[in-house]
């Protein structure tokens, strides 16, 4: 598969993942900021066609333009079923595959940041949302999040993946572009807590709402 990374000038990150040999393409977390016109120039320049558009989680902080791009493009966008928005064509849980030419996207539960937070395996590697940062993870402390639920998110679910797989996350503040979930288990801090002091230091961790909080989670529940 052919992996393009695209970061918006909040360090929210969305992909291109497409089949080289069909140009299918799925599109993961797409962000207003980059704007659905400059996704549409970048498929059409590359000759790419969109098929899937998948949203990891519901963002609070950038809005989506799945609505736009579906619309301009006819691509089913796929959602967790207990996603707010009605906007989903293909209501998933985990556990479900979708062709893309000759390739398959594996859809794996990965709650916790949101319940209903996914991950998306494609080859040897795994789009993570927030559930796994680079060095961190995302934060429980809304949007229904648990932290004992990203704990068996991190442990039985995505540290059970080949410690060689690529992680490609929602965010980076780091001008980092990718690790790997064998680097992740090493290095960062929270993979390394045992699950009572992941559950007291998530549970107690309440940074600052993110400053499109209210509009992000208004529009992208739509």
């Amino acid at each position: 598969m052919v992996i393009t990374q695209l970061r918006s000038p909040r360090g929210c990150l969305s992909y291109l993942v497409s089949d080289a040999a069909s140009n299918e393409t799925a599109l993961i977390d797409p962000s207003e900021e980059i704007t659905a016109a400059a996704y549409r120039r970048l498929l059409a320049q590359r000759g790419l066609s969109l098929v899937y558009i998948i949203e990891t989680h519901t963002h609070a902080d950038h809005v989506s333009c799945a609505g736009a791009l579906k619309q301009a493009t006819g691509a089913k966008i796929i959602r967790h079923r207990d996603a707010p928005s009605q906007g989903k064509d293909n209501a998933v849980v985990g556990g479900e595959e979708f062709p893309l030419g000759g390739s398959v996207l594996r859809i794996l539960a990965t709650p916790g940041h949101t319940n209903e937070s996914i991950s998306i395996g494609a080859g040897d590697a795994v789009f993570t949302g927030d559930a796994l940062l680079i060095g961190g993870t995302g934060r429980t402390d809304f949007q229904q999040g648990d932290s004992a639920a990203l704990y068996a998110s991190l442990h039985e679910t995505l540290g059970a993946l080949p410690d060689d797989t690529i992680v490609y996350p929602a965010h980076d503040y780091k001008n980092q572009s990718a690790s790997t979930i064998g680097a992740e288990k090493c290095d960062n801090p929270r993979f390394a807590f045992d699950r009572e002091t992941f559950i007291r230091t998530l549970d107690a961790h309440h940074p600052p709402k993110p400053e499109l909080f209210e509009r992000a989670i208004s529009e992208n529940s739509r």
